[in-house]
């Protein structure tokens, strides 16, 4: 495996235990000790699976495992010391692919990794998506009408929402979900510009109700992909 481990632990002496056990198996591991590393670092570089413990020092665990799921393809096993059921549940609901318990047992934590990047290896997410008579380019970052037809040109704020609605698959994110997906410097700061970004979009994509696909206010919930409109 090329794309190396991300281990996301505040507590030095159980990083090192975890990471020399997954590094004597064979596969690369980085450490990272709060979140706003572990969001800079996904931000740079792809990783096969990221662990993620929930109780570190900078902003809370499940917070953070919404960002990561929201701006990164990556499989995400929280590795906590709460054993409740809510927690294990709201991690799961937050896109979590797999939880342990600490104290970890190190040949169910192979296994369970081995797992993930084996589900990752046949599940890569397509370079290109049709919304309509739009072709997204995901690699290129380019969003053209038709084979031959004319460039829209987004914004990254605005390109990163549109790409994460339609992974979605006709889910509904809300807008604090959207927020944590394509929040950056350039990006939206409220939920408020959320609202305004996604009439951008509407507007640029010549979205209306004419429109085979449109983007549906959800009201209460938020924003989903809708690829055809009922008839």
């Amino acid at each position: 495996m090329t794309e190396p481990i991300l281990l996301v632990e505040d507590d030095e002496t159980f990083s090192a235990i975890v990471a020399g056990y997954l590094e004597s198996e064979g596969w690369a591991v980085e450490v990272v000790t709060t979140g706003h590393e572990m969001l800079r670092r996904v931000s740079n570089r792809i990783y096969g699976v990221v662990l993620l413990d929930l109780g570190l020092p900078d902003e809370d665990g499940l917070a953070l495992l919404r960002k990561l799921v929201g701006r990164c393809n990556v499989p995400v096993m929280v590795v906590t010391g709460r054993n409740s059921d809510d927690t294990r549940i709201a991690a799961f609901e937050l896109g979590a692919a797999d939880i342990l318990t600490k104290p970890l047992n190190p040949r169910e934590l192979r296994y369970r990794v081995l797992n993930l990047l084996q589900r990752r290896a046949v599940s890569t997410l397509p370079e290109h998506l049709d919304f309509g008579s739009w072709r997204i380019d995901i690699p290129f970052r380019t969003v053209e009408f038709g084979p031959m037809g004319p460039r829209c040109h987004l914004t990254k704020a605005e390109f990163d929402t549109l790409v994460f609605l339609l992974r979605g698959n006709g889910r509904v994110y809300s807008r604090a979900q959207i927020l944590d997906a394509v929040t950056a410097s350039n990006g939206p700061e409220s939920d408020r510009a959320v609202d305004i970004l996604i009439s951008r979009l509407r507007r640029k994509l010549r979205l209306d109700a004419t429109s085979d696909v449109t983007i549906t206010t959800v009201r209460g919930l938020g924003y989903r992909v809708d690829h055809a409109r009922a008839k």
